[in-house]
């Protein structure tokens, strides 16, 4: 099942056998190499994470866990440690195509539930503030993530701006359509 991060942040995590609440999301940890989501940070500050591998179910408003105990602080974990040492945050990092140009911040991410993927980027320019120049790209597209930007192919570039060309030619067209067919020739 796909999700967005804006769907995710702020969904309790229980525990299955006595439902009780053990936290909510906050943010997530990802693998910058692979795109993989291997925590979700429990807490703002990012000092107590639940692994991935310990989510036992996710339903539309829960992400349920077997072990109450599952939830950790960044040190337990070495690999995750590691990972959160790369601080390589998704959301409100800046994109860059190959030839630095800036298509925008990230201002959601998509990802497959299943494998904890990340699947897909919004990137939108911002004026005042306000999201413009809504972007979705797909992370086949991305080149690096780092921590202070986001590299994408330049075809992301390119392939948008070919469908704004043809959209505005088949606007062009339309008056004169238009014309024609209110004349009755």
């Amino acid at each position: 099942m796909q999700k967005s991060f804006r769907e995710f942040l702020g969904i309790p995590i229980r525990d299955q056998l006595s439902k009780g609440l053990l936290g909510k999301v906050c943010d997530f940890a990802v693998n910058p190499a692979n795109g993989e989501i291997s925590a979700i940070f429990t807490r703002r500050d990012k000092q107590l994470l639940l692994p991935i591998a310990d989510i036992s179910k996710v339903s539309a408003d829960t992400i349920w866990v077997e072990n109450p105990d599952a939830l950790a602080t960044p040190d337990e974990i070495i690999r995750i440690a590691e990972i959160i040492k790369l601080d390589t945050p998704i959301f409100g990092n800046r994109v860059f195509t190959v030839s630095r140009r800036f298509l925008g911040t990230v201002v959601d991410f998509r990802f497959e539930t299943n494998g904890w993927i990340l699947t897909k980027i919004d990137v939108a320019k911002k004026i005042l503030g306000i999201p413009t120049e809504k972007k979705l790209i797909n992370s086949s597209q991305i080149v690096r993530i780092k921590s202070n930007e986001i590299t994408v192919r330049d075809a992301v570039v390119c392939a948008r701006e070919k469908k704004l060309r043809e959209k505005k030619i088949a606007v062009n067209l339309a008056p004169a359509a238009l014309k024609i067919d209110e004349s009755g020739n």
